[in-house]
């Protein structure tokens, strides 16, 4: 929500900012995603939450870009685009699986005898 939004406001003066639902939706799902994301942080790995926050910031933008908004790269480029989102993705899913620190096993301390 926050990357479309800011992506449709078009000017920065009170008489536009104001008016505009993007504005709005961006104060909204900004507040909605730090809420989310903090939950996230609390309930499990950093690792885990970042991952899908990279995910979610990077996938769903893309696709309402290209399919509601009409973006498109320059010409002879799209072949880039598709390999910086598809490295951006692997990325992503590369840090949710591998990320996490091995879990140093605690040595058992012997009572002296």
């Amino acid at each position: 929500v926050v990357e479309v939004s800011v992506r449709l406001i078009d000017g920065f003066s009170p008489g536009e900012l104001f008016p505009n639902p993007a504005t709005y939706a961006l104060l909204l799902g900004g507040g909605a995603a730090f809420l989310l994301l903090t939950s996230a942080l609390q309930r499990g790995s950093v690792t885990t939450a970042t991952a899908g926050l990279v995910l979610g910031e990077t996938v769903a933008p893309a696709l309402i870009g290209v399919v509601w908004l009409g973006d498109r790269t320059r010409p002879g480029l799209g072949w880039l685009a598709i390999l910086g989102f598809a490295v951006a993705v692997a990325g992503a899913l590369a840090l949710s699986r591998f990320g996490e620190a091995p879990v140093e096993a605690k040595e058992s301390v012997a009572a002296p005898s």
